[in-house]
């Protein structure tokens, strides 16, 4: 597409407030706003054709965007170049699971594709709400907690626009940290960037503090290997698991049942997002482990070269990823086990 202005979005959902305003901003015509929408922007019915469809995804931890091909790809290319963290995943010739996506369908000449949001991402997207109308630090992550008190918080704001940081404090303590108590249960939501969703061994609160999670996760019986380590996964093990809101590290402990550490994986991934009962980012592929007394390294780097060419990962997000874990190597080496 050769001019930006003659992409026609429609946006709902979620999102559309922050979308609404990075797509103006950056000349997308917005067709067929919803009636908020046009209040806050100031924008005509206009009944014209739609180009691309945004809608929120059924989990609300991003988007689906379909339409024709030329302009699909224009608001991906944005997105890409503005979200820090954006995971892109090409729907388009995926009919298999596209046709279980109800509010999809793609034709001759169009596009598709299915955009996580992870942490940093909205983290951007509410700069952008904020511009608009009055928004709570973690907007777009508490919406989908509670989105009755979101709302209740913000018409508070709308009132006291300098209280921000105290109401969003209140917000986030009561929807969030006041759930992770000891002994509480906490999943693990581990995504891989092509989207599937990992479950790990969940685990049990042993503390809570300054936004760090520690949790104690016990294995099944099975000879299984930890990933990595080449060590056997026994009857009785368990690891510790750190995890603290917004790093891009999730560090693992294992040690067998006698206390005896085995090893230790640091896995990098987007920024963690503490929710009520569970934690969730998306895994970058790459890792850092050491074996007990061993130097540590960083693994697995061929896959975080496989989730770029295939378009998942950008070049940018994925030369943060190596970033980090050449930071955690380094640190690993001057730390006494």
């Amino acid at each position: 597409m050769k001019e930006s202005e003659e992409a026609r979005i429609m946006v709902r959902g979620m999102f559309s407030t922050a979308l609404t305003f990075l797509l103006s901003q950056n000349n997308f015509t917005i067709v067929r706003p919803s009636s908020t929408t046009s209040i806050r922007f100031n924008l005509p019915p206009r009944y014209e054709a739609i180009g691309v469809t945004i809608t929120d995804r059924e989990d609300r931890q991003g988007i689906y965007l379909a339409g024709e091909a030329d302009q699909a790809d224009s608001v991906v290319q944005l997105l890409r170049n503005v979200l820090p963290d954006v995971i892109v995943r090409d729907m388009t010739f995926d009919l298999s699971n596209l046709h279980d996506r109800g509010r999809i369908q793609v034709y001759p000449g169009q596009a598709a594709y299915d955009l996580e949001f992870p942490c940093g991402s909205k983290v951007t997207l509410d700069s952008f709400r904020s511009k608009v109308s009055p928004t709570v630090d973690g907007h777009h992550q508490l919406k989908s907690v509670a989105s009755d008190r979101v709302e209740e918080a913000e018409s508070l704001l709308a009132d006291s626009p300098n209280s921000r940081p105290e109401i969003s404090r209140h917000l986030r303590e009561d929807l969030v940290y006041r759930q992770c108590q000891l002994g509480r249960t906490v999943q693990i939501e581990h995504v891989k960037p092509m989207g599937e969703l990992v479950n790990l061994a969940e685990g049990k609160i042993l503390g809570f503090a300054n936004s760090t999670l520690v949790m104690k996760r016990v294995f099944s019986a099975g000879r299984f290997l930890y990933d990595g380590l080449g060590v056997y996964k026994e009857e009785g093990d368990y690891a510790i698991t750190e995890a603290q809101e917004g790093t891009w590290v999730l560090r693992h402990k294992y040690y067998s049942d006698d206390g005896r550490l085995k090893g230790e994986l640091h896995n990098v991934n987007t920024p963690i997002e503490l929710y009520p009962g569970r934690i969730r980012y998306v895994d970058l592929e790459v890792d850092v482990v050491r074996l007990a007394e061993r130097n540590p390294r960083i693994i697995d780097l061929d896959r975080l070269d496989d989730a770029v060419e295939k378009g998942y990962v950008s070049e940018s997000l994925a030369a943060k990823a190596l970033a980090i874990a050449k930071e955690t190597e380094a640190l690993l080496r001057r730390t006494v086990q």
